[in-house]
């Protein structure tokens, strides 16, 4: 491993050479990853699937980075594992095959048998590769600084947000303790599907630097051909592939993050995921808000998409309310007229993701990750079967007639109904917002309100009665759907739901009762 100072002077030439200080186009970047080597490369491919942080063209070239590097000597492979293990592999290992099945910028893998009889993958990550990844990192801040890059690029991205995101990326991946957690909790979680197969991984085997996982043989999901030949239905098996990754988001909460074709085997009639040192994680509570916000795309309801996305960002500036919603209009209303089959997500995600950046909107990083993660599987969905359409799927997900069917589903819909009702506030909200500016002077028009306090607290209280009465309206509202639509016992939040609305209704009568006496 060079030392820092030349490896210093090493990524200034190359940033030099390929002119990125004058001449910035996608091209030229992408050439230089190259050239700095498998740290930058592989921050690339990363990046590639970050259109969310920059532009869509930037992406696409990304995206023709090289996901295999020269693979280490076997020598070193047998290194590291008497080094991992602390005696011969030949002591664990029956036979190894010195050729690697796979060769990335993190780590190699090699087919061998066990011991013990079974066919395994030996996934070795590369020696010294965490601290070689460290050092480029902080060096390449170095020379954004040196060269002055953020004021070149300050327009397009924010060189130093980048580098963290794709270091934090990697390590993610590096950490091969993890993986195999991913690979358990992944196989647990869906266990009970007959159609997936789970990764056995050995973890007796595994340590740190290495991660010994049962050897997936059978049919890259890209060879169509070869399905069909075997016998295979393509319709059925992407059917399949979209339940189980929306499953997988919506439902676990916990999901695949890279779902390309490379990743996803089919072997014994069953679908086998690999490589899992990407994976997402979704909170009850963003999953709630995508959902709904999905259903709400779906509906065109505008106000509903702006209030999510609002709730859902991250920065700690509040966006421009009324620009967010008429840019959601204009994309919104592009798609209106398509039918639901024939939305390009793809550009319908990349549309969003500008539409997030000209407001100063940022998503968590799990649901950006989710977003990218759809994307990439409607381009797998797309090479196996064009008759199977994500958002087809997708929308019967989450579909409320289809989410009331299932006992599972009251719940998330019962609080859909009490947000929607909640909803009804935001005129009143922001019209009491506005009467606030007024009064205290941050907004000034050619009128004049007589008695402006007195007339804002009568607002307040109008404001405060809507609030109640919309969320009794809700509650009602969700009591009855599930009354309706459960068969055999009522869920807890029955009664909870119940008890909120005999709340909401007490407040008001008990509002309408003070009223009246001071009347008299």
């Amino acid at each position: 491993m060079k030392n820092s100072p030349s490896r210093l002077g090493e990524i200034i030439a190359i940033i030099k050479k390929y002119k990125l200080t004058k001449d910035i186009t996608p091209k030229n970047v992408r050439l230089a990853l190259e050239e700095l080597g498998p740290t930058f490369v592989k921050m690339g491919q990363i990046l590639s699937s970050r259109d969310d942080l920059i532009p869509k063209e930037y992406c696409n070239e990304f995206q023709k980075l090289k996901h295999s590097v020269k693979p280490m000597p076997y020598d070193k492979v047998e290194e590291i594992l008497m080094r991992e293990y602390d005696c011969a592999p030949s002591e664990i290992f029956e036979e190894i095959n010195k050729t690697p099945v796979g060769s990335a910028s993190i780590a190699q893998v090699h087919k061998a048998k066990l011991k013990t009889g079974e066919t395994v993958a030996i996934k070795i990550r590369r020696e010294n590769i965490e601290q070689l990844m460290e050092r480029d990192a902080k060096l390449l801040k170095k020379v954004i600084n040196i060269l002055r890059l953020n004021k070149i690029f300050g327009d397009i991205i924010d060189l130093t947000e980048v580098v963290d995101e794709m270091y934090n990326r990697a390590k993610e991946e590096m950490n091969f303790h993890t993986e195999k957690e991913h690979i358990e909790e992944f196989g647990e979680n869906n266990k009970e599907l007959v159609y997936l197969k789970p990764l056995k991984v050995f973890g007796k085997y595994s340590t740190n630097n290495i991660l010994v996982m049962e050897y997936i043989d059978g049919f890259n999901i890209s060879e169509t051909q070869e399905l069909k030949d075997a016998g295979y239905d393509l319709d059925e098996i992407a059917e399949k592939l979209a339940h189980n990754y929306l499953k997988q988001a919506i439902d676990d909460g916990f999901y695949h993050a890279d779902p390309h074709t490379d990743n996803i085997k089919i072997v014994d009639g069953k679908i086998a995921y690999l490589d899992f040192g990407m994976m997402g994680r979704l909170s009850k509570r963003n999953r709630t808000l995508l959902e709904n916000c999905i259903m709400a795309i779906v509906k065109n309801d505008i106000n509903e998409v702006a209030h999510i996305l609002t709730l859902l960002d991250t920065s700690n500036d509040r966006p421009d309310y009324m620009q967010l919603k008429n840019d959601i209009r204009k994309v919104l209303d592009k798609n209106k007229t398509t039918e639901i089959a024939n939305i390009d997500i793809k550009e319908f995600v990349t549309e969003m993701f500008i539409l997030l950046r000209q407001n100063e909107i940022t998503l968590p990083k799990e649901i950006t990750m989710l977003v990218r993660g759809i994307v990439v599987l409607e381009g797998t969905l797309e090479k196996i079967s064009p008759n199977i359409n994500l958002i087809n799927v997708l929308e019967k997900k989450v579909n409320p007639e289809e989410m009331l069917l299932d006992k599972d589903k009251i719940t998330s819909f019962a609080l859909s109904s009490v947000k929607s009702g909640a909803n009804l506030l935001l005129l009143p909200s922001e019209a009491l917002t506005t009467l606030k500016g007024i009064n205290s002077g941050e907004l000034r028009f050619n009128i004049e309100l007589t008695d402006s306090k007195h007339q804002i607290d009568r607002i307040e209280k109008i404001v405060h009665l809507t609030i109640i009465s919309a969320l009794d309206v809700a509650f009602i509202i969700g009591t009855s759907q599930m009354v309706v639509k459960t068969e055999g016992e009522l869920p807890f939040v029955f009664y909870l739901y119940m008890f909120g609305a005999v709340v909401c209704t007490l407040w008001l009568l008990y509002k309408l009762i003070i009223s009246k006496f001071k009347k008299l």
